[in-house]
């Protein structure tokens, strides 16, 4: 089977991908992924064809807008409201030059596998191939718990459900006018009010990408809907000497990595995770971070770090709440203090708080040094929340997401390239 991968945004966005590229590959599949040149040498490594994708998520994140916008809050609607405005023709005409980009790497595929971010052009002109979604986040609706973003409120099911209509609805009030002045592009009928991404997911496997340990898909979710587990890419990588010289001398570090959202969190945040790591008598270790000849004392910086090999030999780690770096402090089995910045980060805040293994989120907007001391000495000190996060880490380990996810893939398509699927409702 020909495969096509379309993964866009940064890099805890692109490696499930890999993971799950490789995984393919291993069985038997030609596995092409389309992502960014940020990624081109990874995909490389991870023994995929690579097809390069315009844009780099660097330059997403480092928009002065942005940043203004997540330092207050990291609300999707104020973030909505402080980017700059554009018309839904000129929003159309970038999501067609990004699909125009794309298109020519479904050539000869027998499937396409796709995040949620290119969900727009499908809705405009759906590829001619099957093709299957991703999402980092939970957003079907559901009874069991509330959309994100949305208030935990007391008030049973019927609150749950209704906060993902409402969240689905508000998401294609802004999608619409994309989408539709895409269509006309493309001399298409527009679509209607009604939300269709149910009817979306509906039509073909959506992967969610967390582990049943973690979240467990709802009872009431669609039988298209799979709660896949993590997809982890074990990488072959070798630990610079400085590195293995802090884990193996002295109690295990602290390990602080913001990922690609540094740029957002306040100036002195790194002064401030430093103060709080050494008041507790750990060393820390900083993934990439802010580019400063004088780091605090104790601290060590570095760039391309494998986490696999990194997290496990940690005693916590200090992390943005994004979707891949959590999931790699849940497979390593250590407490992690999540300080939330953008609009998913505090649904994942929430969860790990509830979930034992993390102490209350602390915000990144209201980042200071009494929250951040108190979050690593409870991430440090409490036994209970330890042992919490190593019985997780454990059932995260026994997932075979990435297994399980190909043998639905293989069974969705035909052998002769067709996958056993009804005409989406939503494009006639």
């Amino acid at each position: 089977m020909r495969v096509t991968l379309v993964a866009i945004g940064s890099r805890g966005d692109v490696q499930p991908f890999l993971a799950l590229g490789a995984g393919l590959r291993e069985r038997g599949h030609d596995v092409r992924l389309a992502t960014h040149a940020d990624f081109r040498d990874l995909t490389r490594e991870a023994g995929l064809e690579y097809f390069p994708v315009p844009g780099s998520p660097k330059h997403y994140f480092e928009s002065p807008e942005l940043i203004k916008s997540l330092r207050r809050s990291p609300s999707a609607l104020r973030l909505a409201r402080t980017m700059p405005r554009q018309t839904a023709e000129a929003a159309a005409a970038g999501t067609a030059q990004l699909d125009a980009c794309v298109r020519p790497a479904f050539a000869n595929a027998d499937l396409v596998v796709s995040s949620v971010f290119n969900r727009n052009a499908y809705l405009a002109e759906p590829p001619d191939v099957p093709w299957a979604l991703v999402s980092w986040y939970p957003n079907t609706p559901t009874t069991a718990f509330p959309a994100m973003g949305a208030p935990r409120l007391p008030l049973g099911g019927w609150y749950n459900r209704l906060s993902h209509h409402i969240s689905q609805a508000a998401e294609w009030r802004m999608c619409r006018p994309i989408v539709n002045a895409y269509r006309q592009r493309l001399g298409k009928a527009p679509l209607g009010p009604r939300t269709p991404f149910s009817a979306l997911e509906r039509d073909r496997p959506t992967f969610y990408l967390q582990s049943p340990a973690v979240l467990p898909a709802p009872p009431d979710w669609p039988a298209t809907n799979h709660m896949a587990g993590y997809w982890f890419w074990d990488r072959e990588w070798q630990a610079p000497q400085e590195l293995v010289e802090v884990v193996e001398n002295g109690p295990a570090p602290v390990v602080l990595s913001f990922g690609s959202l540094w740029p957002a969190y306040p100036e002195n945040s790194l002064e401030l995770v430093a103060d709080a790591v050494r008041a507790a008598g750990r060393r820390l270790v900083v993934v990439d971070g802010p580019t400063q000849d004088d780091l605090p004392e104790g601290v060590l910086r570095l760039h391309d770090v494998d986490y696999t090999w990194l997290f496990p030999r940690a005693a916590a780690v200090i992390h943005h709440g994004g979707f891949g770096t959590g999931a790699a402090v849940l497979r390593a089995g250590v407490p992690q203090v999540v300080v939330p910045i953008f609009v998913d980060h505090p649904f994942w805040a929430a969860t790990m708080a509830d979930l034992g293994v993390a102490p209350k989120g602390v915000p990144g907007a209201r980042l200071s040094a009494p929250r951040l001391r108190k979050a690593v000495a409870q991430a440090l000190g409490d036994a209970r929340m330890r042992g919490r996060a190593a019985d997780v880490g454990r059932c995260v380990r026994s997932d075979r997401g990435v297994e399980r996810v190909c043998a639905i893939l293989e069974n969705w398509v035909a052998p002769d390239g067709h996958a056993h699927r009804e005409e989406a409702t939503w494009a006639r």
